[in-house]
């Protein structure tokens, strides 16, 4: 379970989302300083280890498109196709050079790790061996800060969010749809970083909230009425 804990990846969107199944890449990134995104890791045996990606390239382009940052590669990563292979542009000891890396099928598609555990049914003491800390609770929502293996794991590939570790039975987030394992990104638009902003913006909230959030390493957004 703790190597499957640190397990990156990256998905690639469906295309029609209900047809397409969600692809692996098996990297971590942070965004480059002028330009691109750095790679932070790569995990054995995926297609990015593969492809020849290494830690510490700097990706300048995917599929002939310009990389920018974090939030826009994921987004190109996900228009991916399972299966494809694409052309990524990279940076290695002041040189430029261009790899093929082909995007798998994502090794745990049904929950953790093929362990049956969908993610609505997710229980943080399921994983003992995983340190939360800071809990925060409002308007019935319990949420937890992400360490970095549960970052990883649940597919939040910037600084920010909460991981939602449950929910009140028939409070408004519940009426709404939202479940323990998803995780909180920003409210009203503006980022989640900590549980304590998670606090203080539902608190400053209207009678209406717009959460976007990410489950199943998708992004969605709810509406969350009331309280």
């Amino acid at each position: 379970m703790k190597q499957l804990l640190c397990i990156a990846t990256l998905l690639a969107a469906a295309i029609p989302v209900q047809a397409q199944e969600s692809g692996w890449m098996g990297i971590r990134v942070k965004d480059g300083k002028d330009r691109g995104v750095v790679v932070r890791s790569v995990e054995p045996n995926s297609p990015a280890a593969k492809a020849g990606l290494k830690d510490g390239d700097v990706i300048l382009q995917f599929n002939k498109e310009d990389v920018a940052g974090v939030l826009q590669f994921t987004r190109l990563v996900r228009e991916t196709p399972v299966g494809h292979t694409v052309d990524i542009k990279i940076q290695r000891d002041n040189c430029d050079q261009t790899l093929h890396i082909t995007t798998e099928k994502l090794p745990f598609p049904n929950g953790f790790g093929g362990l049956g555990l969908q993610l609505p049914r997710i229980r943080v003491r399921d994983f003992p061996q995983v340190q939360l800390n800071t809990t925060y609770v409002q308007s019935g929502i319990r949420v937890e800060r992400l360490t970095d293996q549960l970052r990883d794991f649940f597919g939040v590939y910037s600084n920010g969010g909460v991981l939602v570790t449950s929910v009140d039975p028939g409070s408004a987030a519940d009426k709404a749809g939202l479940k323990a394992g998803d995780v909180i990104t920003s409210i009203d638009g503006k980022s989640i970083r900590t549980p304590g902003d998670f606090s203080r913006d539902m608190r400053a909230r209207g009678p209406k909230a717009a959460l976007k959030i990410i489950r199943a390493r998708q992004e969605q957004e709810l509406s969350v009425e009331g309280d």
